[in-house]
């Protein structure tokens, strides 16, 4: 059977934890390693939860370490899969109904405190020293405010066969009121019906004939580990959307992708999310990457939160051209830069209207100008995509 590890960050997710992580150690493939990442909790429950569900569950590693963001939280996962966490236990011995605990050694760069471990794992002491990190051939990502269907990992990992993605759909719980709750979600809008296998190539097909200015993945699938270990790809740390660069590396980069339209993953639109809470934001509660911009902003969580997004869409646009510039395959490296590169810089540029820049970023604005294209070459090129279509 192929070992499946699961990544879940979880922040101040005390409400829906529970219903998170029941989706996941009830799923009907049991083959699992499952991550969890506590970045710096500050809520009441959410890390007494992942303990509890950690003790009574062997399967599950917990990770406590200090705030840093989602991204940082995701590439822990990926950092421990891929061995580059050296272990050591600090527990001697095992009792029972307790959770061994383990400090990193060496590199550490995301401020790890503790790695927490159910005494179910182990049959004696020497299980201690020797435990190290498992083999995995697969691996997905979960937010921990989020849930699977229970047959999820079942019904993907039958189709991960000679592909290194397969990307499934997802269906959103709104609790918030909005005037316009979409279901519509990336595969939809890229309107594949039909289970298929298709290469990078033909995504990037697909989306030029889409509605879709741009393209984003983290949790909506499954990926092969060792595709993204050969390839180094990783989160971006520190910025806003930090699924768009992600995905779009990882299907750029793919061997083949498989489509899946078909609902695992129910996707919560809550009040409390990053993207909702302009708000509930202050000095005290603010994530350590954010708080200087927001400081700098007279703690103006609108305004903060406008420069944060177009900072992060700079930085985004510079590794898309860093990476098209690079890429060995050329029709898909103009492709990219046709089809999607567009909306990242037009969003990129949005920064010089606004007056402060305190992470001195609109200097970089220079490297995109070459790739900066007028709106009406951009429409035109889509429109083609559209009329060979019909």
């Amino acid at each position: 059977m192929k070992i499946i590890g699961v990544v879940i960050p979880i922040y101040n997710v005390e409400k829906y934890l529970k219903e998170c992580l029941d989706s996941v150690i009830n799923q009907t493939y049991t083959n699992l390693e499952i991550i969890l990442v506590n970045d710096g909790s500050t809520d009441e429950n959410s890390f007494n939860i992942a303990k509890e569900y950690t003790l009574k569950d062997k399967r599950i590693t917990l990770f406590d370490k200090k705030n840093g963001g989602l991204s940082s939280a995701r590439n822990v996962g990926i950092e421990y899969f891929s061995g580059e966490y050296k272990l050591k236990n600090k527990t001697q011995t095992i009792k029972e109904n307790s959770l061994i605990e383990f400090n990193i050694e060496g590199n550490n760069p995301y401020e790890i405190y503790t790695v927490y471990k159910s005494y179910k794992a182990f049959n004696d002491e020497q299980d201690l020293t020797n435990f190290t990190y498992p083999i995995i051939d697969y691996i997905i990502f979960l937010d921990s405010d989020d849930y699977w269907e229970l047959n999820c990992i079942e019904e993907c990992v039958p189709r991960m066969d000679g592909v290194d993605v397969v990307w499934f759909d997802e269906a959103k719980y709104y609790e918030i009121s909005c005037k316009n709750q979409s279901q519509s979600s990336r595969l939809k809008d890229i309107n594949i019906k039909q289970e298929k296998k298709i290469t990078p190539l033909e995504w990037l097909r697909h989306l030029a004939r889409s509605k879709m200015k741009d393209f984003s993945f983290a949790c909506s699938g499954m990926i092969n580990f060792n595709h993204i270990i050969d390839k180094k790809i990783k989160f971006k740390d520190g910025i806003f959307a930090e699924d768009h660069l992600f995905g779009i590396l990882l299907f750029s980069q793919a061997k083949n992708i498989y489509i899946y339209p078909k609902i695992f993953y129910y996707y919560r639109i809550r009040a409390n999310s990053l993207t909702n809470q302009d708000k509930k934001i202050t000095k005290d509660n603010i994530l350590p990457y954010f708080k200087d911009i927001f400081i700098a902003f007279e703690e103006n969580a609108t305004l903060a939160k406008e420069y944060f997004k177009c900072a992060s869409w700079v930085q985004t646009s510079l590794e898309l051209v860093r990476f098209i510039e690079n890429y060995h395959d050329k029709k898909i490296s103009s492709l990219l830069r046709d089809v999607i590169l567009y909306f990242y810089i037009k969003n990129a540029f949005k920064i010089k209207k606004i007056g402060k820049d305190p992470l001195c970023i609109k200097e970089k604005l220079q490297l995109l100008k070459p790739y900066k294209i007028s709106k009406i070459r951009y429409v035109i090129f889509r429109n083609y995509f559209y009329i060979k279509k019909l």
